[in-house]
Formats: C-alpha cells, sequence, structure tokens
C-alpha cells in the first residue's frame, strides 16, 4: 500500500468518538500523528500530545472536527477536560486546516492567522460515504422522538441531494410512505424515477399538513412559519441540515411542534463507521490540498 502521508505531520485538534476510529487510517499512510486536546485518547505509541502552538509550527495539517468551531473559537473535544480555543498567537502562512463546515468565526480566523482552510463536507467521496451513517442516524433519533415505527408512517424528505437520496430509500425500505420535496426540477424528475412520490412547489403545504415525520437537509430555511402552522400536532422535523438549519425554530418553540437540529450525527450514532470513512478519506484530501512549499 502506497505512503501517501509518508514525512506529514498532521495534528487532529480536539473531535468526537470518530476521533478514535480515525487514527488507524492515517498511520497506515506513514502520517505522524500529533493530538491537540486528545489526552484521554487510549495511550498509544503513535500519537504526539502537544499544544496548537506546537502544532502549529511542526506540522503540515491541522484537522479540526467536521463541525469547525464554535462562535468564540472553542472547539469541542470528547477527550479532554481542558477548554480547547482557536482564539491566539497561531500565525501560519499556508498551514493546511481541514474541517467539514467552517462558520465565520473559523473564516475569520483562518484569514487572520494565513492558514490555508478547505471545507471538505462537500467532497463527493466523503459526503456519499457519510450519507449513510447520517440518514441512518436521523432515522433512529425519529424512531426515538415519535415513540412508534417507521413503517406505515407518511415521511417527507425535504432536499434530493446525496443524503436525500440515501435517506429517501432508507425510509421506504422500512415501509414509510415516502415523499420528496426538492426545488429543482431535476431533482424530482430523478425522485419520481426512483419510484418516491415527488412534492412540488404547490403541493409542498398541503403534503406537509399530512406527514408524520419530515426530514430536512436543505441548509436555507423552508420549514417556516406557513409549513409549520398546517402540521400535525404530533409532527417530528429532524433537520440534518449545516448550522443554522432549514427549521424556524422560534415558529416550531411557538406552536410546540418537535423539531431538531441534529449536526453530526455519524460521530454521536456509529462514531467508529464514521470515524474509519474518515480515516480512509483524509489521506486523499491532504494530499490534494497540500500547498508545495509547505
Amino acid at each position: 500500500m502506497a505512503t501517501t502521508l509518508a514525512g506529514l505531520c498532521i495534528a487532529l485538534v480536539g473531535g468526537d468518538l470518530r476521533v478514535e476510529h480515525c487514527l488507524q487510517g492515517l498511520i497506515s499512510q506513514g502520517a505522524r500523528l500529533y493530538g491537540v486536546g486528545l489526552e484521554k485518547l487510549p495511550p498509544t505509541l503513535d500519537m504526539v500530545h502537544c499544544s496548537l502552538e506546537r502544532a502549529v509550527h511542526e506540522c503540515h495539517a491541522l484537522v479540526l472536527p467536521m463541525q469547525g468551531c464554535d462562535e468564540d473559537g472553542s472547539v469541542k473535544s470528547s477527550f479532554c477536560n481542558e477548554p480547547l480555543s482557536l482564539v491566539g498567537e497561531y500565525q501560519a502562512r499556508g498551514l493546511l486546516v481541514l474541517t467539514g463546515v467552517a462558520g465565520p468565526t473559523l473564516r475569520l480566523l483562518a484569514a487572520d492567522y494565513g492558514w490555508n482552510l478547505v471545507e471538505i463536507g462537500e467532497d463527493d467521496e466523503l459526503a456519499y460515504l457519510n450519507a449513510v451513517p447520517t440518514a441512518e442516524g436521523a432515522v433512529r433519533l425519529a424512531q426515538e422522538l415519535a415513540q412508534k415505527t417507521i413503517h406505515h408512517s407518511k415521511a417527507l424528505v425535504i432536499g434530493f441531494g446525496r443524503c436525500g437520496t440515501i435517506l429517501a430509500h432508507l425510509l421506504r425500505n422500512m415501509g414509510a410512505e415516502t415523499y420528496v420535496y426538492a426545488r429543482q426540477n431535476g431533482d424530482l424528475a430523478r425522485a419520481i424515477a426512483l419510484g418516491f412520490i415527488k412534492v412540488s412547489q404547490v403541493e409542498l403545504v398541503e403534503t406537509f399538513s399530512r406527514m408524520d415525520l419530515v426530514f430536512n437537509t436543505v441548509p436555507a430555511v423552508i420549514v417556516g412559519r406557513e409549513l409549520l402552522l398546517v402540521s400535525q400536532p404530533k409532527v417530528i422535523v429532524i433537520d440534518i441540515a449545516s448550522r443554522p438549519g432549514g427549521v424556524d425554530y422560534s415558529v416550531a418553540k411557538e406552536l410546540k411542534r418537535v423539531a431538531v437540529l441534529a449536526p453530526g450525527l455519524p460521530g454521536k450514532c456509529v462514531p467508529e463507521t464514521a470515524g474509519r470513512i474518515l480515516g480512509a478519506v483524509l489521506p486523499r484530501l491532504i494530499v490534494e490540498n497540500m500547498a508545495k512549499e509547505r
């Protein structure tokens, strides 16, 4: 097997339970691993635990959690007790920094530090592979909240991209009456061709009023007051779009509808599978985005 990361120092900065299962994929490709905020990981000789300052100066790339950082620059970690923050003196021009989706704070920090910030959440390989654990996690969450089976439920999937497609197939295979709403005519045509019940813009309000389960994958507010007003009192809305999601949560709260923004489902529901996916895909992404001069 080619060691695509041979000679490279890669730092994992924070992260959830996926980190533990991601390590071997990077090590097998020849990387020397640094860990920032990962002190509670099971002991391994294959990782150097260090500060962010050291990682920034010694490493060729940093790998942040898929959700990036919070508005105050803090990074979540399941493996440390101390707060972990990206705010400081971390200038390193050209340093490759990978994250799933970067919010405004991370973009500003990266620009200030001179980092080469790359968002990997939309990488085709990673997105398709992650769609499976995301879909399974969304369905599991819906079952827990609804306290009934998916079978014989009426389920609407909003958005028919990579994740929406996998989710719609899973719901139908579990016996749900599965509807698909998409804004693009091509996506609606694909939904029809695959045997789903298509929902056009003019049909959306009436269809929404009959649904037991709604899954949003679109990172824009689709589920607003008009739809929530006509929804069933016991409807369950699972929002798996990137923050801030696609649901008007203030209206949902006002109307006492159950609506949940559920980012990071792969790491929460199936961290082993999700971690192995990252470990398999990250080497290619690091090599493709590595600046030659660094």
